[in-house]
């Protein structure tokens, strides 16, 4: 009796209904990814440059390998942003 069952059933989602009760029970109404967006963990550290979480203390980024130490102009000596390419108070290219 299975047998025809499964066979006469039709396109009603396996006899569960004619308005698609099947959908209920699986994935379709949930959206992409993992259904909720995830906060980053707060000890990371965002690249200035692609926006990977890297672990502090990280050198490099490690999805674009940019730089992630700030380092000093070396002409007025101001704290530069590692993804500055000059500094901001001088304007002297970083070095």
């Amino acid at each position: 009796m299975g047998f025809f069952n499964k066979l006469f059933s039709g396109h009603h989602g396996g006899g569960r209904g004619h308005h698609g009760g099947h959908y209920r029970d699986s994935d379709h109404n949930r959206s992409y990814g993992n259904g909720y967006n995830t906060p980053r963990p707060a000890n990371l550290v965002a690249c200035a440059s692609c926006g990977c979480a890297n672990q502090p203390g990280a050198r490099f980024c490690q999805q674009c390998g940019t730089s992630m130490v700030a380092t000093q102009c070396t002409k007025c000596s101001t704290v530069i942003a590692p993804s500055a390419r000059f500094c901001g108070s001088c304007g002297q290219a970083r070095g």
